[in-house]
Parts: structure tokens; C-alpha cells; sequence
């Protein structure tokens, strides 16, 4: 039978630590898993996409923590010293990255404001994209050219942000013009009688004609309706093909923009091109 002496069990105590810690971190990275997926079955149905991936990290890294700490201290780790070395590492780190704290309160901010969700389609600046994740110190939109961008949190507190997808109807507005002999009551109602008849054009709220302007060879009109936000882009164009082919079919003119000169008696006109390298051509 093997005996082991006291020097051996001293020589053994760092190895048993070190197992103490590592067994206490993998308890809580799997308890922490465990939680998370708890906390999604239990809030899924009444919080959102990102609210309940926010309640799954905070679970998780919490418990992940809280089991650490508890297996250093088994292992007889002096726990004060390590706090008072986080502590003052936290301090320096605050200082250095006054940026990442701002991400981190605007990502805060973001979450207890909500003005979009996981799967909407945003407008931010000069990029359109749908929101593929939440994060604490920055957001990810995919666009529609399947492109990641990575947007800080805090850029978008600052920004003026379109949620495109929020609603479930979107209203359109299409502008055209029209030759001046055509009656605008009744081009009115051959434009709502034409976007009317499209399946997809919603009845409530109703399609509108509405006159803009007298434009320089043209009466402008406005024509508005509203769809279901998946079919947005697709009926633009559709309702195009259908003006087009009710006002060609009325045999009503789109005309394009023309411009005339008159001269007086005993006039001509002088037509000089200039160019950066020769003059009076």
C-alpha cells in the first residue's frame, strides 16, 4: 500500500486549488447556460428579442461571477485583495475609456427606450440595414447589399433614427405630372379608380390624389396609398406600371420638360461653349 508524507500533501494542495477553481467556473458557466435558457422560456412570451437576450446575460454572467468568487475562496484566495486590485484597475480603466462607459449608458438608454428592436429595419444616418443584434456597447445592422456595420451606441443616441418596420402598414407617395389640358378632377379620379384596383393597395386608409404644383410644363400631382410594409418596394413599382398604362390608356400626356426662346425682329442668338482650355470655340 502507497503512503503518502506530509512534504507529498503540501506538494498537492496547489494542484487541488487550482481543480477547486476551474471545477467552481465550470458550475457556473454551466449553471449560468442553464439559467438563461430558463429566462428565455419564462419571458419570451410577454418581453422581446433583445430585452430577454439582455435578462440571458446578466443571469449568466452573474452567476458565473458569484461561483468564481466562491471557488477562490475555497481555495483560500484572500478575496479583499483581489476586490481592492479590481477596484483600482476599474478606476484606471474608467479613465482610459471614457468612450466605452459612454456605449455602455447609451446602449442602457437604447434598451429602456426601445426605439427599435431586433429584426426592424433602421435608417441611421446615411446606412439602412436590420437590426441582427443588440449589443452593450454597440449595434449591428445587416443591409440590404448583405453587408455587416457596426454602429456604437452612442453615434445612435445622438442620431436621428428611422424605424422603418416598426408599423405594420407604410404609406406611399408617388409624384407625377401631367399636360395642362388634362381636367384634374377627372384625372383624379381615373388615378384612384386605376391604384384602387391593385390587390395589394389597402382600403383603409384610402388611396389620395392631391395637387402639388404648376410646374414649369407640367401640372404635378402626388399620389399616396398604403401597403403592408413587406410589400413596399415591390409595389412601388407595380403601381408605377399601372399609372403608366391608365394614363396612357386615357391617352392623358406625361410631358418632359421644354424650353422656348423668341427673338424679336432683326435678332439672332450667339451660342458660345466655353472650356477650361480654349475659349470662343
Amino acid at each position: 500500500m502507497m503512503k503518502y508524507s506530509f512534504s507529498d500533501f503540501l506538494q498537492l494542495e496547489p494542484v487541488i486549488r487550482g481543480l477547486t477553481i476551474l471545477l467552481s467556473i465550470m458550475t457556473g458557466y454551466l449553471l449560468g447556460k442553464f439559467a438563461g435558457r430558463a429566462i428565455e422560456r419564462a419571458l419570451s412570451a410577454r418581453l422581446d428579442a433583445h430585452q430577454v437576450m439582455v435578462f440571458k446575460r446578466v443571469a449568466f454572467y452573474t452567476i458565473l461571477i458569484l461561483a468564481t468568487l466562491t471557488g477562490l475562496n475555497e481555495a483560500g484566495v484572500n478575496l479583499n485583495v483581489l476586490v481592492g486590485a479590481a477596484g483600482v484597475a476599474s478606476v484606471a480603466i474608467g479613465f482610459a475609456s471614457q468612450t466605452t462607459m459612454s456605449n455602455l449608458v447609451s446602449g442602457i438608454f437604447i434598451l429602456l427606450e426601445r426605439p427599435f428592436l431586433i429584426g426592424d429595419t433602421i435608417k441611421v444616418g446615411g446606412t439602412t440595414g436590420e437590426v441582427s443584434l443588440m449589443g452593450l456597447f454597440s449595434t449591428i445592422l445587416k443591409t440590404p447589399e448583405n453587408m455587416m456595420v457596426r454602429i456604437p451606441n452612442e453615434i445612435l443616441m445622438k442620431s436621428e433614427i428611422t424605424n422603418v418596420t416598426r408599423y405594420p402598414i407604410r404609406r406611399l407617395e408617388m409624384l407625377i405630372g401631367v399636360s395642362y389640358a388634362v381636367d384634374i378632377a377627372e384625372l383624379r379620379a381615373l388615378i384612384l379608380d386605376g391604384v384602387s384596383g391593385l390587390s395589394f393597395v389597402r382600403r383603409t386608409p384610402a388611396p389620395d390624389v392631391n395637387f402639388k404644383s404648376f410646374g414649369d410644363s407640367s401640372i404635378q400631382v402626388a399620389i399616396g396609398f398604403w401597403v403592408e410594409r413587406e410589400r413596399a418596394t415591390e409595389a412601388f413599382t407595380l403601381v408605377a406600371e399601372q399609372l403608366k398604362k391608365t394614363l396612357d390608356g386615357a391617352k392623358i400626356e406625361i410631358p418632359v420638360p421644354q424650353r422656348g426662346l423668341s427673338f424679336g425682329e432683326n435678332r439672332s442668338l450667339r451660342v458660345e461653349v466655353v472650356s477650361s482650355k480654349s475659349q470662343n470655340l
